[in-house]
Parts: C-alpha cells; sequence; structure tokens
C-alpha cells in the first residue's frame, strides 16, 4: 500500500503542470478568439495548444499511479539509494528543463502567436510590382498555408533547401515555387531572401506588439519541458525498478502496464507533431539560419521513439510468451515503416492536426483521447493469463 503523502505529492505536481496547460491554452481564446485567430493559431502551434492540453491530460492520468508507485518506494527508502535517486532525478529535470527553455525563449525567430493579434490583423503586407519582393500579409499567409495543407500532396512540394552550398550549387536554386512570405511564384533564391526578410519583419513586430500569450508561454515553456521530462524519467526508473517494485507492490505494477503504453504511444505524437510545425514554419522563416529548437527537434524525436517502444515492451510483458515475441516482432517492424514513412506521416500531421486542420479534426482529436483516458480511469487493463512470466512467479509481493 502506497503512502497518503506520496499519492498527494504526486497529485499536486500533475495538477500544478495540467493547470498551466490550461492557463496558456485559455490565455489563447481569450486573447485570439475575438479576432477569429485562436484556431489558426491553435492547429499551426498544434504541438504547443493541441497536444498539451489533450493529450497531456491522458499522459498524466496514464503515469498518475506509475509516479506515486516510484515516489514511494524511492522517497521512503524501500529502495537502496531511494532518496539520493529521487532527488538526483528532480535535479536533473529541473536543471535540464530550465536550460532548454531559456535556450528556446532565446531563438532568433519568434513565433506568430507572441505578436499581438490587433497587430497581425492590422498587418496588410507591402505591395511590389516585383514577386520576389512583395510580402503577402500575415492573414494571407495564413490562409494560403492552410488551403494548401489541406490538400492530398500537402506541404511538402513547397520545400526548399536555402543554405549558401545548396543555393550556390544546387540545380534547385531557379525552381519556381510558390513562396509563402511573398504569396507569389518565385524561384527558390528569392524565396529565401523572403524567408529572411519575414523572419526579421515578424520578430520587430514582436518586439513592438508582444502579445499577452508571449508572457505567459515564457512561463509554461520550463513547465512543458519539466512535463516532458518527467514523463521520460518515470518511463525509466519504472523499467529499471521493475523487480524491486514488484516485490514491494506486487500485481499493482503490471497493472499500470496498459495505461503506460497507451499514454507512452500518445506522447509519441509529440514529437511528430513538433515535426510537422517545423515543416511548416521552414516555409515562411527556413532561410538556412538554425537555432537550439530546431537542433534538438530530431534527438527529441529519437528519445521519444525508443522510450515509447520501452513503454510498449513493458506491458507486452503481461502477455504469454509466444504472444510477447510476436507483438515485439510486429512492433519493431512498425517501427521501422514509420521510420521510413516519417515524411509522409509528418505530412499527413500537418494536413490534419497541423496547420491544415480545422475545427472538424480537432474535435475528432479530443474525442478519441477522452475515449482512452475513460479506457484508464475504468481500469482496462491486460488480460489475467493463466501463464503469467517466470519472473513474477519468483517475485511475490502484496498487491496494493
Amino acid at each position: 500500500m502506497t503512502h497518503l503523502g506520496s499519492r498527494i505529492a504526486v497529485t499536486l505536481l500533475f495538477a500544478l503542470i495540467y493547470t498551466a496547460f490550461l492557463v496558456e491554452t485559455g490565455t489563447l481564446v481569450h486573447e485570439f478568439g475575438p479576432h477569429g485567430l485562436a484556431l489558426p493559431m491553435a492547429t499551426l502551434f498544434a504541438h504547443n495548444f493541441l497536444f498539451f492540453p489533450v493529450a497531456g491530460a491522458l499522459a498524466l492520468i496514464a503515469f498518475w499511479r506509475p509516479a506515486v508507485l516510484i515516489v514511494d518506494a524511492l522517497a521512503t527508502g524501500q529502495v537502496p539509494y531511494g532518496r539520493v535517486t529521487l532527488a538526483a532525478v528532480a535535479g536533473v529535470i529541473g536543471v535540464t528543463a530550465l536550460a532548454m527553455s531559456n535556450a528556446f525563449a532565446g531563438s532568433n525567430t519568434r513565433s506568430l502567436f507572441e505578436v499581438s493579434p490587433d497587430a497581425i490583423v492590422q498587418d496588410e503586407g507591402s505591395a511590389s510590382t516585383d514577386p520576389a519582393e512583395r510580402r503577402a500579409a500575415i492573414g494571407e499567409v495564413l490562409i494560403q498555408l492552410r488551403i494548401n495543407a489541406a490538400m492530398d500532396s500537402g506541404l511538402q512540394r513547397f520545400q526548399s533547401r536555402c543554405e549558401p552550398e545548396w543555393l550556390r550549387y544546387g540545380v534547385t536554386s531557379q525552381e519556381q515555387k510558390l513562396c509563402f512570405p511573398t504569396g507569389t511564384v518565385t524561384s527558390v533564391e528569392a524565396c529565401c531572401r523572403a524567408k529572411t526578410d519575414f523572419r526579421a519583419y515578424v520578430n520587430d513586430m514582436q518586439a513592438n506588439h508582444p502579445s499577452l500569450l508571449s508572457s505567459v508561454h515564457r512561463y509554461v515553456l520550463p513547465v512543458k519541458m519539466v512535463f516532458l521530462l518527467l514523463l521520460l524519467f518515470i518511463g525509466i526508473l519504472l523499467v529499471w525498478l521493475r523487480k524491486p517494485l514488484t516485490a514491494l507492490y506486487g500485481k499493482a505494477v503490471q497493472q499500470v502496464s496498459f495505461p503506460l503504453a497507451a499514454g507512452g504511444a500518445l506522447v509519441l505524437l509529440w514529437p511528430l507533431m513538433n515535426a510537422a510545425y517545423l515543416s511548416t514554419s521552414a516555409l515562411l522563416t527556413g532561410d538556412g539560419l538554425s537555432n537550439a529548437y530546431r537542433v534538438t527537434a530530431p534527438l527529441f524525436a529519437l528519445g521519444f521513439g525508443v522510450w515509447a517502444m520501452l513503454l510498449i515492451f513493458f506491458h507486452l510483458r503481461t502477455y504469454p510468451s509466444h504472444i510477447e515475441t510476436a507483438l515485439k516482432s510486429a512492433g519493431a517492424i512498425g517501427a521501422v515503416i514509420g521510420v521510413f514513412r516519417y515524411e509522409e506521416i509528418v505530412n499527413y500531421l500537418s494536413r490534419t492536426l497541423g496547420v491544415g486542420g480545422g475545427l472538424v479534426a480537432v474535435v475528432v482529436f479530443t474525442v478519441a483521447v477522452a475515449s482512452l483516458i475513460a479506457a484508464v480511469v475504468m481500469g482496462v487493463k491486460a488480460p489475467e493469463f493463466l501463464d503469467p512470466p517466470a519472473d513474477e512467479k519468483e517475485e511475490p509481493g502484496l498487491a496494493e
């Protein structure tokens, strides 16, 4: 039986994290809603405003009980060096989250949601007889992105490289494509210059007309980093401490395997949605320069991919060995397919839950996640087979 103090501590931490998500989303609706920009901003930045308040709810519910088991075992000293381990993990999460949020906040590219909605609505762009010199109004840019992303081919066909070497030696630098910052068809080389100008313009707008949401986001960003790192460490610690936890809490450890697998699989959406956003953002400001956010994105995708597979395999241990082997093989094959179809997956997310999505897609996503939450809350778990894993037979424990 876990201690009341452990349950209270984890509940308070998770409640504070989710409250921060709701505050940021509420600020988006409050500030941008009256101008009709709340939904366009929510879909353009779906990795911020759709994932955390929707999928984050399932993740926190699914990881609550595992977190309680881990905190209770470590904080009460029932595991050797438990308190030291708990303090070290908390310190690593706190320092890493603060460092990463500061690096992201100091990015050389400001986001459109950081600009006051009044300034966005009043922006009229810049006219020019030269298509390469024109600057489209931000409202026009958002409409063009949404319409083109919603098509079957998505936005991938408009992507291009802007590094100096590519422009100098590449054969596509003079290829004509739709350039979203100008709203016209220009050469790739001219569009790269337009992206630099668009980046500078948005940065100036944010400096002169910051939104309330930009201030809220700076406070919530470290909380989001804590949330993601916390999930990573819970999964790692649960797998690492499985035997001592099973000895202490018995079947309670295996009963959390389905919520963990469901929550882990859904959390894997975040790096994919993040990649979809970066792909869209590259069409506006991807002029060859890089920043901390773009550099770390592939590392997050790799880390969460391995982590999700780890949790799914942890859940499959509740099945008989022959079924476990078959499902693990299927999971490995699915992971390989996902790697080779990565761009198609990202393009699909851009079209549905990203900038090409709309209210219907958001509602469907929310209802689907709500169904998973209901399954977790009602206690859905893996079938209790007659032939449990051998190591569980050797490690009897008291059920919570």
